[in-house]
């Protein structure tokens, strides 16, 4: 009883802390992942043991996020009837050479009852600034087990492939945090409403949005990097940055001193960018635009017609140099909308300019701008574009 007691009162802080970074990793309800299966499956093999497991220790409950084992096991225990649980205070790696002859673990259900455990090994696997236990990899077997130095150092390179594996999902908030923070912020002009969300096929998105005020007129951006993932998201941000740093240029004048940095960086990457890049005079509804091969524009007219801004330029990155771009202008009336897209909108449907009137369609139907966003989210989760998908909207109501 007393053992019990003061083990539970010594690791309550870190309980605390174990259970708020496993809710940041967001891995114990997610069910079983290939990157900590393959782990568990070479820890069996390699050590010929009649289990093997991935644990995650929360505040009382142990949650066995990966399992190799000849009897499977609940997928949560009560912490403080497993091994790791009762492991957790120890410095280093534990081994339990034969769990009947020793008191501290002798009294455990899984020794006494089914399935017998006798020997079990485990390495702790931390995460965090200061090192927090968060789980166990661990071996366990029926019969009475020793393990040599060579084997006990193969155990703790296999935890720390877990803890990288772990490590991974924290790199990827992290990421998922910074990348949040380029989103642009809310912005206030009057008689318009400017809104847009984005979705990235992965982690992270080739596409950018922005805008922002220039004076009074509007500044509104799309661009679309070809390709997904890392190498998408890097062109992508390095275009952000190039945009802003010419944020108060005519479009045609900004996308050129844009052009001349980023080309030569998307050739070397053998990749490409399609852009819109207008700004709005408010009072007006003027608007003046350079495309460069993006033409993913929907113009809803307050009458009902609608069309889409095509664009007669190549992208950025394959655009001869020195060839001047096209500059093109419109009028948004009052009930006017545009809406810009990323190619990923077209597959919400059929993959066609067709799909922009869909898109049109459906926000025609919404109540609000919120509920159109909201609708274009919920067509994402039900018809997976398979690609970065990124919708703006700049509405004028006055």
């Amino acid at each position: 009883m007393s053992l019990t007691t003061s083990t539970s009162n010594a690791i309550a802080p870190d309980a605390v802390r174990r259970a708020a970074l496993l809710a940041a990793l967001d891995v114990v309800e997610s069910g079983p992942e290939e990157r900590f299966e393959r782990i568990t499956r070479i820890a069996r093999e390699a050590f010929g043991v009649t289990g093997s497991f991935l644990n995650l220790a929360g505040d009382s409950v142990l949650t066995i996020k990966s399992q190799q084992s000849d009897t499977p096991f609940d997928p949560t225990i009560p912490l403080q009837d497993t091994f790791c649980g009762r492991t957790l205070g120890e410095v280093g790696p534990v081994v339990v050479e034969d769990a009947k002859a020793d008191a501290r673990y002798a009294d455990m259900p899984m020794v006494v009852d089914d399935p017998n455990v006798r020997f079990y090994a485990g390495v702790p696997l931390r995460l965090g600034d200061d090192d927090v236990k968060v789980g166990t990899l661990c071996l366990v077997d029926q019969a009475p087990r020793t393990l040599g130095d060579d084997d006990l150092a193969l155990l703790e390179e296999l935890g720390v492939w877990a803890e990288r594996e772990l490590a991974a999902g924290a790199d990827e908030d992290r990421l998922r945090a910074v990348l949040a923070g380029l989103e642009p912020t809310g912005v206030t002009v009057p008689g318009y409403r400017v809104a847009g969300m984005s979705v990235p096929h992965g982690v992270v998105s080739g596409d950018l949005h922005e805008w922002h005020r220039s004076g009074d007129d509007l500044v509104v951006t799309l661009a679309d990097v070809m390709g997904k993932g890392m190498s998408a998201g890097l062109l992508a941000a390095n275009i952000r940055g190039a945009l802003l740093a010419r944020g108060d240029e005519r479009p045609d004048t900004a996308v050129a001193g844009l052009e001349a940095q980023v080309a030569p960086e998307l050739s070397r990457a053998e990749s490409f960018a399609t852009l819109f890049h207008g700004r709005l005079e408010p009072s007006t509804g003027h608007l003046e635009f350079t495309d460069a091969g993006h033409g993913l524009v929907l113009h809803l007219r307050a009458d009902g017609s609608e069309a889409v801004l095509r664009s007669f330029d190549l992208p950025l990155g394959l655009h001869p140099a020195g060839l001047t771009r096209t500059t093109g202008s419109l009028d948004l009336g009052v009930g006017d909308v545009l809406v810009l897209v990323s190619d990923g909108a077209l597959e919400l449907w059929d993959s066609t300019l067709a799909s922009l009137s869909r898109l049109g369609e459906l926000y025609r139907g919404a109540a609000d701008l919120e509920d159109f966003l909201g609708r274009v989210r919920a067509r994402s989760v039900e018809h997976d574009p398979g690609d970065d998908l990124t919708v703006v909207v700049v509405a004028r109501d006055a």
